[in-house]
């Protein structure tokens, strides 16, 4: 879903360096997007708080001098670590009491952009901006022989 909010943003700023942070499981899919330069594995479990931690590897992330943050899930929890490693740009939908965690917090118009992937694609853009359509359908780069060894490990044929 969010893959094309990426391309948005490299079309706006080629030379952009994009990072996620990210849940190990979808960690092999980011990696296959080529906007993104590195994935940083959310150690957190659902519904998690451990505010230290959070802390602590937010004040990590803040060595690494990101300039903006783009807050996908709507949780209170997902918008303290940018908040926590001092990015001084945090953008993301209002929800769960995050004002003052993010500091571009736009209205969400969930009848003018019915579909997740709009959603997402929408805080590429300035607020209020309109979103161009269609949003790019998402593409991912395939490294053939992890292919080859998925459908060998799997007994599949190509």
């Amino acid at each position: 879903m969010a893959q094309p909010l990426l391309r948005r943003l490299r079309e706006h700023n080629p030379a952009l360096e994009i990072d996620a942070f990210a849940p190990a499981w979808v960690a092999p899919v980011l990696e296959r997007m080529p906007e993104i330069g590195k994935v940083v594995i959310n150690p957190f479990a659902h519904g998690e708080l451990r505010l230290k931690v959070r802390w602590e590897l937010g004040r990590c992330l803040k060595k690494d001098g990101y300039s903006h943050a783009l807050v996908l899930p709507n949780s209170l929890k997902a918008a303290l670590l940018p908040f926590f490693a001092g990015i001084p740009l945090r953008t993301g939908f209002v929800g769960e009491f995050r004002y003052g965690l993010l500091n571009d917090a736009r209205r969400l118009d969930k009848l003018g952009l019915p579909l997740m992937v709009e959603r997402f694609a929408a805080l590429a853009e300035r607020p209020g901006a309109v979103l161009p359509r269609p949003v790019p359908h998402p593409s991912l780069v395939v490294d053939a022989a992890q292919r080859q060894a998925t459908l060998d490990k799997l007994g599949l044929a190509p």
